[in-house]
């Protein structure tokens, strides 16, 4: 569309999309994302489309100037576990009879690394751990000619360093999950640290090594900066300096790599029990700054008690922000779990997972408000079928959106919980801008919505279901991975005031209950 100019001056246009069986039957209609901003002066509309067998799908665009017929090059591969997916592939046409695949450096790059991980020693770093980790740090470079495109829409960026990381790390989890015979969905698998650096340069290179992984000593001096008009992630030093001025009684976790996991719990006068978090996947860098400002009120005002975990993962955190030195604007999901693998809702209560039994056993919570992010431009696996397995509902972003679980018996605390945190998001006029932008969006290639929306602008879900840790847990995700400026002040803006909506509407709960 955007190389041969299709949609160029034309007011109208209908996008006929292949459908291809064995595929989702949105896959082709999510890969014209975000064309209706990149063209807003054309009236785009979709229509499916089946696919005959034979020949590769393709789209046909019909405007109100011409048609076109727009070919999609792609190829059946077997994933990791068996499954099959329809794979991006480069193609060449001969001029005359049917054309076929054409190995691309990028392509080859990717078997070369998943042929190198299937062939890996499951070897156990401690016989007390059998099903792993099996090393503790992998790092896979990668150089390909493919420098990132730059869309005028919110973050986009058309950005094939990007994906190959996203390919490459996920397709290692997946490759151990099928290896220790654990299924596709299972966040549980302890591998070992994973972390795959991709730069654009016109040689193409794949280098492989294991390491020792060895915590890097933190040399800055603590420091604290200003947190309510932050407009990049903190410094772990920073963090640790903002939650030492909380004071409360303080506890602490060790990380895989040795680095402190720290938390506090401060008493309150009233009878409102809180839990923060954040941190758990560090690429979602707002969080942290939205509990601490958070915190530092609930702490000067002395009502409400609760525990904050700051930074649970700080080991992925490392990761986060030595990726950041070299890709600022990419997701960097090999820092959202763990040094061993796994997510930390999976570390059994061992290293930086046992923070969340240390939180609990200062204070047994009513409320657990997990604060998280996700993508803010779109994630694609273009290698392994295009949408992310297992992340489909986070491929393209749509504003802060909250995610409520609560136990069956506890639905009125939940109901109050949630309807405080819609409201207060709804109060934020710069939120509600943003958010209903990228709904619109959202809706132009996912007409079919999993949620609900709150005032016309707050996305969220609302879940019965048992949780052994706290009656209710309330999740947020911010559209931060990996943004600045603004839009990272909007973002730990909402994180905070979710916070104290919920720490407000628990004390009021519990002043009404005493004075009964």
């Amino acid at each position: 569309m955007i190389e041969d100019g299709l949609l160029d001056g034309a007011t109208r246009a209908t996008v006929h999309y292949p459908v291809v069986d064995g595929c989702p039957s949105d896959r082709f209609r999510l890969e014209c994302y975000p064309l209706h901003a990149l063209f807003e002066g054309c009236e785009i509309r979709f229509a499916p489309r089946e696919h005959n067998v034979g020949g590769l799908p393709e789209y046909t665009v019909e405007t109100d100037r011409a048609r076109h017929k727009v070919a999609v090059p792609v190829r059946w591969t077997t994933m990791a576990d068996g499954r099959s997916a329809l794979s991006a592939c480069g193609w060449w046409e001969p001029g005359t009879g049917d054309g076929g695949p054409l190995p691309t450096e990028y392509e080859l790059i990717f078997a070369r690394a998943c042929k190198a991980l299937s062939a890996l020693p499951l070897d156990p770093l401690s016989p007390d751990a059998p099903h792993g980790p099996f090393f503790e740090r992998l790092e896979i470079d990668a150089t390909i000619p493919a420098a990132d495109m730059r869309l005028p829409v919110g973050h986009e960026c058309i950005s094939l360093a990007e994906a190959l990381h996203e390919e490459l790390y996920f397709a290692s989890l997946e490759i151990f999950r099928a290896r220790l015979g654990l299924g596709p969905e299972d966040r549980s698998v302890a591998c070992g640290q994973i972390v795959p650096r991709i730069a654009v340069s016109s040689t193409p290179r794949l280098t492989m090594r294991l390491s020792s992984g060895t915590a890097a000593r933190e040399a800055t001096p603590p420091t604290r900066p200003a947190l309510a008009d932050a407009t990049d992630w903190l410094a772990p030093e920073a963090i640790a300096g903002h939650l030492s001025l909380l004071g409360g009684t303080r506890y602490a976790a060790v990380s895989r790599q040795g680095r402190a996991v720290p938390g506090t719990f401060v008493a309150g006068t009233g009878a409102a029990r809180l839990a923060i978090s954040a941190g758990q996947h560090a690429n979602e860098s707002s969080p942290m700054v939205g509990a601490l400002r958070a915190a530092h009120d609930l702490a000067a005002e002395g009502t409400v008690s609760f525990t904050l975990n700051a930074l649970e993962n700080p080991d992925g955190y490392a990761v986060f922000r030595e990726l950041c030195a070299a890709n600022p604007t990419h997701m960097h999901h090999a820092a959202r779990y763990t040094a061993s693998g796994a997510d930390l809702s999976h570390g059994m209560g061992t290293y930086e997972s046992a923070i969340r039994t240390l939180a609990r056993s200062h204070l047994a919570a009513d409320v657990h408000v997990n604060l998280h992010g996700y993508p803010s431009h779109e994630w694609t696996r273009p290698l392994t079928g295009y949408v992310p397995d297992g992340f489909a509902q986070w491929t393209i972003p749509k504003g802060f959106f909250l995610i409520l679980r609560h136990a069956p018996d506890r639905a009125d605390l939940a109901r109050l919980v949630l309807e405080a945190a819609l409201d207060a998001l709804a109060g934020f006029p710069q939120l509600v801008a943003q958010n209903r932008r990228m709904l619109d969006l959202y809706g132009q290639y996912v007409p079919q919505r999993s949620f609900e929306v709150h005032r016309g602008a707050i996305p969220f879900t609302a879940t019965p279901t048992a949780d052994p840790d706290y009656p209710v847990t309330l999740i947020t995700e911010a559209p931060d991975e990996t943004i600045r400026g603004e839009d990272f002040r909007i973002a730990h803006e909402a994180q905070y005031r979710t916070v104290r909506a919920v720490a407000a509407a628990l004390a009021t709960r519990g002043a009404t209950r005493d004075g009964a």
